[in-house]
C-alpha cells in the first residue's frame, strides 16, 4: 500500500513537472518568436541587434562565430574614420557568396559628394573591401560588446525556433502534451468522483435498509404490545 501511495506521489509530481516544463519551453518560443526579428545573420531583440560573425576578417577584434552588438539607431554622417560599421554585403562561405551583413572598420570616408561613401576593411585582411558603402547603406555601428562563440548558437536557435520544425516541436508537442496531462487529471478527478458518489451511495443504502429495519421492528413490537394489551383486557 505505501509503496503504491509513493509511486502515485512520484507520478502526480512527474506530471506537475512535465506541465511547468511545457509552458516554459512554450513562453520561451512566444518571447523569441513574437519579440525576435531575424534577418540574415542578424537577430533584433527588445530593440537589441546582434550580429553572428560569419568570418575572420576582423580577427583580434572579434573571431569568427562570436555574437556581436550592433547600434542600428545611428547618423551615419556621425561617424569618423576608425569607427566600425555594419552593411550588407556578399561574403565568401565555404566558397560560396551569401548574402549577409558584414561588420569592418571604416578606413576612409569620401565626403567630397551629397552622399557619403565609406571605404571599408577587415582589421585581419590585407586589402581593403572592394567598393564603398553608401552612407544610405549604413545597416549600424559595432558597439565593442561582443561574447565569445556564442554567434553560431544564437544564429541556429533563432532560424530553428522559426522553421516549421522548430513551430512544431516548441508548440504542437507541447500544446498535445498539455492537452494529455489535462485529459489524465480529468480522468483522475472524474474516477475520484466516481469513487465517491459509489461510497456514497452505499452508505445511503445501508441507511435506508437500517431506517426499513428499525421502522419494522417497531411496527412488529407495536402491534405485540396492542396485542398483549388486548389478551390482558379480555
Amino acid at each position: 500500500m505505501a509503496e503504491l501511495k509513493n509511486n502515485k506521489t512520484t507520478l502526480k509530481k512527474t506530471l506537475n513537472i512535465t506541465f511547468y516544463v511545457v509552458l516554459t519551453i512554450v513562453f520561451i518560443y512566444a518571447i523569441f518568436g513574437l519579440f525576435s526579428n531575424k534577418k540574415l545573420n542578424s537577430v533584433s531583440f527588445f530593440g537589441v541587434t546582434s550580429m553572428s560573425v560569419l568570418t575572420p576578417s576582423m580577427s583580434g577584434t572579434f573571431e569568427k562565430g562570436d555574437l556581436i552588438f550592433v547600434n542600428t539607431d545611428i547618423n551615419p554622417r556621425d561617424l569618423i574614420e576608425g569607427d566600425i560599421i555594419t552593411f550588407l554585403d556578399t561574403l565568401d562561405i565555404n566558397g560560396e557568396p551569401v548574402s549577409a551583413y558584414n561588420t569592418h572598420r571604416i578606413d576612409y570616408i569620401d565626403k567630397s559628394g551629397s552622399v557619403w561613401l565609406f571605404y571599408t576593411k577587415g582589421d585581419a585582411n590585407e586589402e581593403a573591401d572592394f567598393g564603398y558603402v553608401l552612407e544610405s547603406e549604413v545597416y549600424g555601428e559595432y558597439t565593442g560588446k561582443s561574447i565569445s562563440g556564442f554567434g553560431s548558437f544564437v544564429e541556429g536557435f533563432t532560424g530553428f525556433l522559426k522553421s516549421s520544425l522548430g513551430f512544431f516541436l516548441f508548440i504542437v508537442v507541447p500544446c498535445l502534451a498539455l492537452l494529455v496531462y489535462e485529459v489524465i487529471k480529468f480522468m483522475k478527478v472524474y474516477a475520484e468522483y466516481n469513487v465517491q458518489k459509489s461510497k456514497e451511495d452505499r452508505v445511503k443504502m445501508q441507511e435506508e435498509a437500517l431506517a426499513a429495519a428499525r421502522a419494522q421492528l417497531e411496527a412488529e413490537a407495536q402491534l405485540k404490545a396492542e396485542k398483549d394489551n388486548k389478551d390482558q383486557q379480555d
